[in-house]
């Protein structure tokens, strides 16, 4: 909680709106953020399947850069700090592809550092992926990461991570410029995939593409917990799959009261 108390704290739109001016408008970065088990993977398959759009995979990039900056205790953001981060994000994004018009950076832990993301290219697209909280906690919860993330294995530190998630989340929503962040609900998705395919390419800049319509053929290399998922067709199985459960979930249940939990 301290560490999104202090994000909030430090990341105010004015905040943002001075220190943009340090930032590479290089429009080629494109975030797909959220928790875990929210659609990071659909998205991210569905996008990079778009013959302008590389695929960068969850890169850690930023929370290395965020937490060098958090150390060195600084109210603003230096120049020459700016300079080197956004250089060599750049050799990152070429690296992955030289030609690519967009290219996707899936990690999605980088919502706790949105606000530094948006400072070095304020023309980078952010992509949340949200999910009903019930489902994506039921999903973390039930599922082996090879990644350390002890909070999912405790239901009470589950439902705590994921209001703090959420209050941040609601934090960016706030003040990052709304043309810059784009929330895609997952049961929207799988519901309808061609519409909001296209609005998310129409969100990155995109011409429509109909091989966004099948993500399984997508044969990019995935290396997350929905490597099985990528590779079958859209579906809705997933939806409310937390009903299964109901009489076992206890205080995860608390999530249900949630005006997320509606979406």
């Amino acid at each position: 909680m301290a560490q999104v108390d202090r994000t909030i704290d430090r990341c105010t739109r004015q905040f943002l709106g001075t220190h943009t001016i340090l930032g590479d408008p290089d429009a080629r970065p494109v975030l797909i953020v959220g928790l875990p088990r929210s659609g990071t993977t659909l998205t991210e398959q569905i996008i990079s399947c778009h013959q302008d759009v590389a695929a960068g995979g969850e890169l850690m990039f930023w929370r290395e850069q965020a937490r060098a900056w958090e150390a060195t205790r600084a109210t603003g953001i230096g120049l020459t700090f700016a300079r080197r981060v956004t250089a060599r994000y750049r050799e990152i994004l070429r690296n992955i592809s030289p030609d690519a018009r967009r290219v996707t950076d899936k990690a999605p832990g980088n919502f706790l550092w949105l606000g530094l993301v948006h400072v070095m290219f304020p023309n980078a697209r952010i992509i949340h992926c949200r999910r009903n909280p019930i489902d994506t906690c039921l999903s973390l919860y039930s599922t082996f990461f090879t990644a350390h993330m002890d909070f999912v294995a405790d239901r009470g530190d589950l439902v705590f991570s994921y209001a703090q998630y959420q209050r941040l989340m609601d934090h960016w929503k706030a003040v990052l410029p709304g043309d810059r962040f784009f929330e895609s609900q997952y049961e929207d998705l799988v519901a309808a995939p061609e519409p909001h395919s296209r609005a998310l390419l129409d969100f990155c800049g995109l011409d429509w593409d109909a091989a966004c319509l099948t993500p399984e053929r997508n044969q990019r290399v995935v290396r997350t917990a929905s490597v099985w998922q990528a590779r079958q067709k859209v579906h809705q199985t997933s939806v409310e799959r937390w009903r299964r459960y109901e009489p076992f979930l206890g205080e995860l249940r608390d999530l249900l009261s949630e005006p997320a939990a509606a979406n």
